[in-house]
């Protein structure tokens, strides 16, 4: 890169980017795709309706079936407490989106800069995730110390973001002079 760079305007563009480059293409739901038209399908409707198609599902049957193959006289139902429960797996698949996700990516020109982040945070990781908030995070700088902090899981002061961002900045700036 040139020495003529405004390296804070590029870093706003390059963190607009970052925050921006994944974007969902949505066409809207397909036939058969929808939740609600799929617990539609599914849920009885009325409640005389439930009625009628959930009877019998309380194992009872189950039950009297046990009962007879037992032998014993007098036993018309099996007790719950007797019976062993049904095996049963979890078969559901997880929700999953409609939507497919399409990465932008980053304009050429900006490339430099996410080489640059990469290999800072190689060498230190504290200085890129600062870098990387005060560029692509949202809020004041004491909350974006608050989120580096969570996520390296150490103690992170106001005074510490602005230290470490100041480092990542000359550092920066060095890769633009080279």
């Amino acid at each position: 890169m040139s020495g003529g760079v405004d390296l804070k305007a590029e870093l706003k563009r390059w963190g607009y980017y970052s925050v921006t480059r994944f974007a969902a293409n949505d066409d809207g739901l397909s036939g058969g795709d929808s939740y609600l038209a799929k617990a539609k399908d599914l849920a009885p409707g009325t409640k005389e309706r439930a009625l009628r198609v959930l009877i019998g599902r309380d194992g009872e049957s189950r039950r009297r079936l046990m009962a007879d193959g037992a032998g014993v006289k007098g036993m018309h139902v099996v007790p719950t407490w007797a019976c062993d429960p049904v095996p049963a797996k979890n078969d559901a698949s997880p929700p999953s989106t409609t939507f497919a996700v399409v990465d932008l990516g980053i304009p050429d020109d900006l490339r430099w800069i996410d080489d640059a982040v990469r290999s800072l945070s190689r060498r230190y990781p504290v200085r890129a995730q600062v870098l990387r908030e005060e560029f692509c995070g949202v809020g004041t700088q004491r909350m974006k110390a608050g989120r580096v902090s969570r996520g390296y899981g150490g103690a992170l002061s106001l005074r510490q973001y602005k230290y470490e961002l100041q480092l990542a900045m000359d550092w920066m700036r060095m890769r633009v002079a080279a």
